[in-house]
């Protein structure tokens, strides 16, 4: 019987060795080898795309505030790698065209989870349109909590893969939500097989987040999942080959 292999993605790039959603932990993941990275974009005050993966930054810098609140110049000033560890103090946010373009530097078929963080219809527009001039929607996934934004997405791009999630986790989940999306993606701590067939008798594959040990992926395989979403590459890799899963 073979062997079902499981895609891979590293999820804000490679945050179990580098500081989350910047550069260094994208370019880490590539390199690594992952299928695809996932991040988080958001608004400035000045209408620019940056990738940060909490709304406020007290957690991931030592600023203070909304991310939509600022300007991408005064985020430009704040550390965003110190908290992970000394040794990237003075990490700076990236722009999502500069992310971009240091992943495919490293890979440049590398397929991209872009996920929109806030509700705005205005900056959504943006990342689209930043992907369409780009030339990525080939090569790229969106994602959101905010299943209205999955549906301007699907009218305006019917071909583009978009990944939403469960009812449960959705704040003002559709009636259609599930019509919308290609993919969707479960807690490890609730996933069962059951769902993810549910899920799959409506052509909708399955993404699990986190697996970042191989307890975890001892709970998730037996449910026939599509996708692990890791925070940890650099330990599931080697794990998953050892299988015979990659």
């Amino acid at each position: 019987m073979s062997v079902k292999k499981l895609q891979v993605i590293g999820h804000r790039g490679l945050p179990s060795l580098y500081p989350e959603n910047t550069i260094p932990s994208f370019v880490a993941a590539a390199e690594l080898g992952v299928d695809a990275i996932e991040f988080d974009v958001h608004p400035t005050r000045d209408g620019q795309l940056v990738l940060t993966h909490d709304d406020t930054l007290e957690r991931c810098s030592n600023g203070h505030g909304r991310v939509c609140d600022m300007t991408l110049a005064e985020l430009r000033e704040l550390d965003f790698g110190s908290w992970k560890n000394p040794a990237f103090a003075g990490t700076r946010i990236p722009t999502l065209a500069e992310a971009i373009e240091a992943i495919l530097a490293v890979r440049s078929d590398m397929f991209l989870l872009v996920e929109l963080k806030e509700a705005g219809e205005e900056y959504s527009l943006l990342v689209l349109d930043y992907l369409r001039r780009r030339g990525l929607l080939s090569q790229v996934l969106a994602l959101s909590f905010h299943t209205r934004l999955m549906k301007l997405y699907r009218g305006l791009e019917p071909s583009l893969p978009l990944q939403g999630f469960p009812d449960r986790y959705v704040k003002e989940p559709l009636p259609d939500a599930y019509d919308i999306i290609n993919k969707t993606c479960i807690w490890t701590r609730e996933i069962t097989a059951e769902e993810v067939a549910f899920f799959h008798a409506r052509g909708i594959a399955v993404d699990v987040c986190p697996v970042d040990n191989a307890a975890a992926l001892d709970k998730v395989l037996p449910c026939g999942v599509d996708s692990i979403t890791t925070n940890a590459a650099d330990v599931m890799l080697p794990i998953l080959k050892e299988r015979g899963l990659r």
